[in-house]
């Protein structure tokens, strides 16, 4: 029988060491290095050493550890056992829709790499109800983007029609294979500052259905949203076709 703990994300015997005079508190250092290895070894199904190992190897409290790995385990990355211990799983990805971000920053946090297949990249005129959403005047253009994304784990995930007016300057020989607000805060400084969003099923088309290996009569999850710049200029009008079977959207409410 195959000894388990030949299986173990980190060794007992490694020995890592966060910043302790980094302003980035030391729980959410340990988070990241955790989903820095999960994503770079691909670790589904992967077991972490107990937390008295982790506590050795980055000589960290018994409660950094522990506030480490409830994180982890609310995101979805780890499942805790007891008498079992602490497995890394990837049974779907689930988006906060609590903050604004984009695709790429939710698999990370995740513990997950992005994948991206760039189908179309042009400038048209939009539809009538895009042109009314990015609040445009009759026979102005977008730069529109058709990206198929998903992760290592699994692709494709999710078919992307992002319209960005054409006023911002967005060049359409950039690299879209990467985030899009990375891009447009980085290289453009456009700060996205909020967004509306709406969540609804539909039925996919033939189109989307073959993009997405999907049966085209298939259910799937579609979400429109209206991306805005910092002086409150609609900014991005996306629509996102997501596979159900992989996706799914969390909400945390107080009263």
């Amino acid at each position: 029988m195959a000894n388990p703990r030949n299986n173990l994300l980190f060794k007992p015997t490694e020995r890592l060491f966060l910043d302790e005079r980094s302003p980035v508190p030391l729980y959410h250092q340990l988070e990241m290095i955790i989903l820095d290895r999960i994503v770079k070894q691909k670790a589904s199904g992967r077991m972490l050493p107990p937390e008295k190992d982790i506590i050795e190897i980055f000589n960290v409290s018994r409660a950094t550890v522990k506030k480490s790995l409830d994180n982890l385990a609310s995101k979805g990355v780890i499942e805790r056992k007891r008498a079992v211990g602490t497995t890394v799983i990837r049974h779907h990805i689930t988006e906060d829709l609590g903050r604004l971000k984009s695709y790429t920053e939710e698999m990370e946090e995740q513990g997950l790499s992005v994948e991206t297949q760039v189908l179309e990249v042009g400038t048209h005129i939009p539809d009538e109800a895009v042109r009314q959403r990015l609040q445009l005047k009759e026979g102005e253009e977008t730069l529109f983007i058709r990206r198929l994304r998903g992760t290592n784990e699994f692709f494709p995930v999710v078919l992307l029609q992002s319209e960005i007016p054409t006023s911002y300057g967005i060049d359409p020989n950039d690299d879209f294979e990467n985030s899009l607000y990375a891009l447009l805060e980085g290289k453009y400084q456009i700060q996205i500052e909020w967004a509306e969003e709406e969540i609804y099923t539909g039925s996919a088309s033939k189109a989307e259905a073959k993009l997405l290996n999907l049966k085209s009569d298939k259910e799937v999850l579609v979400m429109n949203r209206l991306s805005y710049a910092r002086d409150s200029s609609p900014l991005e009008s996306v629509r996102a076709v997501y596979r159900p079977d992989q996706y799914r959207f969390s909400i945390q409410l107080r009263r």
